[in-house]
């Protein structure tokens, strides 16, 4: 049973910023990549662009249970807000901060949120019905980035911190590991697109970090 796929998306290594997946759906930029994920991922794929961009988790990100987005998506991207609305739950984030994306790290059961977005930790909670914690990986902020998790397993930036590791596995409640993306890239979550039942990384993905993230993910 084939649970991974190696492909750039439009040459891009950095597969992770152009969507994210959990157990009930996938949602990328670019609908010429739907049919390839939906047979992977064994989930229904939602396809269109954001603010005329492919690189949708850049703005958004979510679980199961719904989509948050920065509310400047709203402002300035009505039709595709819409069509999200059509779809998913969506918590709308008044943040200044655009790359919502970047700075959340999130599975069915929990969130790690970046310090940049403390104060909607209690809105984040609230409206997923989780546990919610701020925190950075690596002492970085942008945890969406730094870390990719799924609800099988958590890949982080190879400095993460003991602490840091500890409050990501308590939260998420899944077992986490270091590794790399794009033969040395630290950023898993710039360069995965994955759920339970398989997993999305570039071409680039050398054979020791796939091995590494097949392990992480619960896929040997």
């Amino acid at each position: 049973m084939n649970y991974f796929l190696r492909t750039d998306f439009e040459g891009d290594q950095n597969v992770g910023l152009h969507g994210f997946a959990t157990d009930k759906y996938c949602f990328i930029g670019n609908k010429k990549y739907t049919a390839k994920l939906k047979e992977l991922l064994k989930v229904k794929v939602l396809s269109f662009p954001l603010l005329n961009m492919d690189l949708v988790r850049i703005f958004c990100t979510g679980n199961s249970k719904g989509v948050v987005i920065p509310k400047i998506l709203e402002d300035f991207d009505e039709e595709s807000t819409e069509q999200l609305r059509k779809h998913f739950n969506v918590l709308s984030l008044n943040t200044r901060s655009t790359s919502v994306g970047n700075l959340i790290l999130m599975n069915d059961n929990g969130a790690i949120v970046s310090p940049m977005l403390r104060k909607h930790k209690t809105e984040i909670q609230k409206f997923f019905d989780f546990r919610c914690e701020v925190s950075t990986i690596a002492g970085m902020n942008i945890v969406g980035n730094l870390g990719f998790a799924t609800n099988k397993g958590c890949v982080t930036h190879p400095k993460l911190k003991e602490a840091e590791k500890k409050l990501i596995e308590k939260i998420l409640k899944v077992d986490v590991d270091i590794g790399t993306v794009n033969f040395g890239s630290p950023y898993p979550g710039a360069g995965i697109i994955g759920n339970s039942k398989g997993f999305v990384v570039s071409k680039g993905c050398s054979g020791p970090e796939m091995g590494r993230i097949t392990d992480v993910l619960g896929f040997l």
